[in-house]
């Protein structure tokens, strides 16, 4: 795949469209750039002894980037513009420091675990200790249809708490479309 051959950088964050029952839902209920449906993210991690994703999937962890593509060759790469590019090395230190946290499986902020954007949010502060990412109401709903899908309402009822619908968080179509960042690769 071309993207394989692409010259990664630490702190891209790489976006991705993912097929599973929720993954779908994400993304009917979001819109990631260009109107590309985007499920997860993750930020890219290059060493000496190759290139990595910190995401949090299960659970916090540097996978890959060969491991992070063969679940879904659909990508999109965004770099951070550079005003924001001096917050890379931090983030990348925070998200370290964070592997084989669980994975947020109720999407709420600030418990100990984390999701994916989440776990972006967290990693990348300014100067100040703040974030550089937004958190917006969270929206549950079916863009086509203005409700929620089913998926969610059996999702959240399996976990015995309502859908969150318009509590505060974040997702990764947002994230594809930050002003922070320029998307400099898609492949879908």
């Amino acid at each position: 795949m071309s993207c394989q051959r692409y010259h990664y950088r630490t702190g891209d964050l790489i976006f991705q469209d993912l097929d599973c029952k929720l993954c779908d839902a994400i993304e009917h209920a979001t819109s990631g750039y260009q109107n590309k449906p985007v499920s997860h993210m993750g930020m890219i991690v290059v060493t000496d002894s190759g290139t990595f994703v910190l995401e949090a999937y299960d659970q916090v962890q540097l996978i890959s980037l060969d491991t992070f593509i063969k679940r879904s060759e659909k990508i999109m790469i965004g770099r951070l513009k550079k005003p924001y590019r001096k917050f890379i090395p931090a983030a990348k230190s925070r998200g370290i420091k964070k592997l084989e946290l669980p994975y947020d499986d109720v999407f709420r902020l600030n418990n100990g675990k984390y999701y994916c954007s989440e776990l972006i949010y967290d990693i990348f502060l300014d100067e100040n200790k703040l974030p550089i990412f937004e958190i917006k109401p969270m929206n549950f709903k079916n863009l086509k249809t203005g409700k929620i899908d089913p998926v969610w309402i059996e999702y959240f009822q399996g976990l015995g708490i309502p859908v969150p619908q318009g509590e505060p968080g974040c997702n990764p179509a947002d994230y594809s479309k930050s002003d922070k960042i320029h998307i400099i690769k898609i492949a879908y």
